[in-house]
């Protein structure tokens, strides 16, 4: 019974006891567990691996684990099978990213199934001196631009950083300026300094820009020149418009060139040219800004005034300008109850308006030119009415005479009295215009002018003009003109034979 009871214990020992496999331990060992670097270094780590176990092991897979930021971590999976107490060699790599100066620690970890083995590594990152310059200006200015250079610069470095930097700027070799400063920048933080120039002088311009941190010295080097172009320009009053175009030497027009028209701010076009719409007359002044050269001219700006006169059955309408002066080649619209007619001023300014193609009672006049403002007035005309001869009659009986009625004299209206009244002014001005300064003044709404002409024969010398209004503004195409109580003041040094000049007055 007891043999049985052995014999049962020695058959189920087998089967009770554990299973044992082959063991096949696997152990990384880092060749070297201190490294240093900055960053954007990339670490390189020997390890060796040594398979203590019994059995033939591949498909290692090797890795570096640490911190979850600052590092770029490698694997690999080795394929060559490590045989028992075999040992093979090999690097893994870990790169640097921008992290703060200090000792890191990181996990050598080699796995194989569920067989893993680890091992620690220690990375030292070191202080990264490093930064980056810029200088923001333009190649070209046009010379009477305001010109801004931005210095720049920028930390690269993974901790604060201490040096210094500067700059030198000279034109056409000569040092205008130079500057030179100790600063301190976290990482990421710029530097950033606007050297600014008002109207800089024509040359050429260099700017040198230099950084000294820690004993790593950059430079940088910009240039850029300041030119004035050959600019020319034209005003003139045309359909109605003030137009200013401004040009190159080559008659090309010049786009972005600053131009006041009485004050009023205005840009040139694509076309180098300004616009600006008018309905008065008067002097206006134009101030262009030719790149710096600042010019201040004037563009007169005329209206047509129209009278008118019948002599019979034509109408006489005279056209002259703010200034009085005659005008020829107007073309003078007339509209009555007929219809209208056409008509062209001649050289005195006068045109003739057929009344039996128009009609009698209000006409309509028109005055139109590119040149001017143009002019409109009415006026009433009647028909004339002809006159019946009265018969004659004789009491002299003995004789039998022929009479022949005689015609009355020919109606001319106020003609006569017009013509008369030219003949005694243009008498008097042709003297005047010799010997003596023409002074013609003339009201329109608002505005007042005064147009002064100096003798054929000779100039004049200190002109003073002096009128009772009530100003508030003034302008004068020569001289002096001021407003004082309750009067307009007009001074003139000098002007040459024939010379003329105008002054606009604006009344309260």
């Amino acid at each position: 019974m007891k043999f049985k009871g052995m014999l049962l214990i020695i058959l189920l020992v087998p089967i009770l006891l554990p299973h044992v496999s082959a063991q096949s331990p696997l152990v990384i060992v880092p060749l070297n567990d201190e490294f240093t670097g900055v960053p954007g270094d990339t670490i390189i780590i020997p390890f060796q691996l040594r398979n203590l176990g019994n059995q033939t092991v591949s498909n290692v897979t090797v890795y570096v684990t640490g911190p979850t930021e600052g590092f770029l971590y490698g694997s690999k999976v080795i394929r060559e099978p490590i045989g028992p107490n075999e040992t093979i060699q090999d690097t893994i790599s870990v790169k640097i990213l921008n992290l703060d100066p200090g000792r890191y620690n990181l996990t050598l970890v080699a796995r194989v199934g569920s067989s893993y083995s680890e091992a620690q590594i220690t990375v030292s990152v070191k202080t990264l001196v490093d930064y980056a310059l810029s200088i923001d200006v333009n190649d070209e200015y046009t010379y009477g631009s305001n010109v801004t250079v931005r210095l720049k610069m920028t930390s690269q470095a993974n901790g604060v950083i201490i040096g210094r930097l500067g700059y030198t700027l000279t034109r056409d070799g000569n040092v205008l300026e130079t500057f030179v400063t100790t600063i301190y920048l976290r990482p990421g933080e710029s530097w950033i300094k606007d050297v600014k120039l008002t109207t800089p002088r024509v040359g050429d311009y260099s700017v040198y820009f230099w950084a000294n941190f820690s004993g790593r010295f950059k430079s940088k080097t910009t240039t850029f020149r300041v030119y004035q172009r050959n600019l020319r320009y034209d005003a003139y009053f045309k359909d109605g418009a003030i137009y200013v175009h401004v040009y190159d030497e080559n008659g090309q027009g010049v786009p972005d060139i600053s131009v006041k028209i009485n004050g009023i701010p205005f840009k040139t076009d694509d076309e180098g040219t300004v616009s600006y719409l008018v309905d008065k007359p008067g002097t206006y002044e134009v101030i262009l800004n030719l790149d710096g050269k600042i010019v201040t001219t004037f563009v007169e700006v005329r209206k047509l005034f129209l009278s008118a006169a019948q002599e019979n059955e034509t109408l006489l309408v005279r056209v002259v300008d703010s200034t009085g002066k005659p005008v020829s080649n107007i073309t003078v619209t007339a509209s009555g109850p007929l219809g209208k007619d056409y008509s062209t001023t001649n050289a005195s300014g006068l045109a003739e308006v057929d009344l039996k193609k128009i009609g009698y009672g209000t006409i309509m006049l028109r005055a139109e030119s590119s040149r001017y403002i143009g002019g409109e007035a009415s006026v009433k005309v009647t028909q004339p009415v002809t006159p019946t001869p009265t018969p004659t009659t004789t009491t002299t009986p003995p004789l039998t005479t022929t009479t022949t009625p005689t015609k009355p004299p020919r109606n001319y209206g106020p003609l006569a009295a017009i013509l008369l009244i030219a003949g005694v002014i243009l008498a008097g001005t042709s003297y005047v215009a010799f010997f003596r300064p023409i002074v013609q003044e003339e009201m329109l709404d608002r505005y007042y002018f005064v147009k002064v002409k100096a003798p054929r024969l000779k100039g004049v010398d200190n002109f003073r003009f002096e009128k009772g209004v009530n100003a508030i503004e003034v302008k004068a195409t020569k001289g002096k003109a001021e407003i004082g109580d309750g009067t307009v003041v007009w001074e003139i040094d000098h002007l040459e034979p024939e010379e003329e000049a105008y002054l606009q007055v604006i009344l309260g």
